[in-house]
């Protein structure tokens, strides 16, 4: 048998702001991996692993402005 569940969830004003920026941020870092997996593909022929981008986006926390 299956059950499905819907939740629905108001966002309050006061929060859209920030979670705008967060999903900029996301999205940035997501942006940096589908590039940089593209390029290692095309110049390399080697598949990039979960870890090895983990690796390569370590830092990116620690950038002036970043939040998430």
């Amino acid at each position: 048998m299956d059950c499905t569940k819907t939740l629905r969830l108001r966002i309050k004003d006061k929060h859209a702001k920030v979670l705008v920026l967060m999903a900029r941020e996301v999205n940035q870092v997501w942006n940096f991996c589908n590039e940089t997996s593209h390029r290692a593909i095309r110049e390399r022929h080697q598949w990039l692993s979960g870890y090895d981008l983990q690796k390569l986006t370590n830092g990116f926390s620690q950038c002036d402005g970043i939040h998430i």
